[in-house]
């Protein structure tokens, strides 16, 4: 598996601190005992072959549960799960789960949060993390629970005239009126944005591409367009909810206020998941109840269920 993320024997032997024979060695006896090519060779590199590819699941999977056993022993012996790891997003991690980790306690495991990309999360689950915080759609043959929603939210300057009028909402065609600061096509709040648009047949006068939400601020900040991420404030910004439908601003010259601007709020589902077999699986949902409580002081939109 090292060799497989590594790409070269020489950087593998490096990060598993044993010299590069003794693991060409391993290999080609890996190899033999599988009777099969894992590898193939590719200028310097070594490229895995189909079966190589169909094998790294199954190699993933087995390390996954060899630790999981060991990490399993451990509580069973002091009955404790002293740590979890819990991979997310960066906008997930800076804008709800470190103000969360910092709301735990000593009598909690140790929270540790791993990076990871919106549609690559899942795949986190094989690479040693315990759950996982996502905005993709849930998988059936994982253990979940339902955190809410979260709002995509449109940042300008504090000297813009939505930030001036005070504006707590702006609608689709507003925002399409000038230039736009938006996450790439990597994140899922770029997909559910995009998606609302062409529902309405809108196009943003022009669009910035840029994947980390500070910086979108930052740009919106210095008055370069109008930032929409779902991470919070920062930089003095003004935020607003995204309304599709009627223009906000058209409901608020009737008289009815951003409350009668028809259509809805943007919001970026979110979940809680993890393998059934986990042996910390019940500590795992008793921190996810929580995470959805915290969330839902924060303003997020909970279950139906539980508002």
């Amino acid at each position: 598996m090292a060799v497989a993320d590594a790409g070269t024997v020489t950087a593998a032997a490096e990060e598993l601190r044993i010299a590069q024979p003794a693991l060409s060695r391993q290999l080609r006896t890996l190899e033999r005992e599988v009777r099969m090519a894992l590898f193939e060779t590719r200028g310097n590199r070594l490229v895995l072959t189909q079966a190589g590819h169909a094998f790294v699941a199954v190699a993933r999977r087995l390390i996954q549960q060899t630790r999981a056993a060991e990490d399993a022993v451990l509580a069973l012996r002091t009955g404790e799960v002293p740590a979890l790891t819990v991979a997310a997003t960066t906008a997930s991690i800076r804008g709800f789960l470190a103000p969360f980790i910092a709301t735990t306690g000593p009598e909690d495991p140790l929270l540790l949060a791993r990076e990871s990309t919106h549609f690559g999360i899942h795949d986190a689950l094989l690479h040693g993390a315990d759950f996982i915080v996502s905005p993709t759609p849930q998988k059936p043959d994982l253990e979940s629970l339902d955190l809410g929603s979260i709002p995509l939210k449109a940042y300008v300057a504090p000297d813009h005239e939505w930030a001036q009028q005070g504006r707590a909402d702006v609608g689709l065609e507003e925002l399409c009126a000038g230039p736009l600061i938006l996450p790439s096509h990597a994140s899922v709040s770029r997909y559910m944005l995009d998606d609302a648009l062409n529902q309405q047949r809108l196009k943003p006068a022009g669009i910035h591409e840029c994947d980390d939400g500070l910086s979108i601020q930052a740009l919106a900040a210095a008055g370069r367009g109008v930032g929409i991420t779902t991470d919070l404030p920062h930089y003095g910004v003004h935020p607003m909810l995204i309304k599709s439908g009627t223009d906000t601003a058209a409901a608020a010259a009737i008289g009815g206020g951003a409350a009668a601007a028809a259509g809805h709020v943007l919001q970026l589902p979110l979940h809680a998941a993890w393998l059934p077999s986990h042996f910390a699986a019940s500590t795992i949902r008793g921190l996810a109840e929580r995470l959805r409580e915290f969330l839902g002081g924060q303003g997020a939109t909970l279950p139906p269920k539980l508002m």
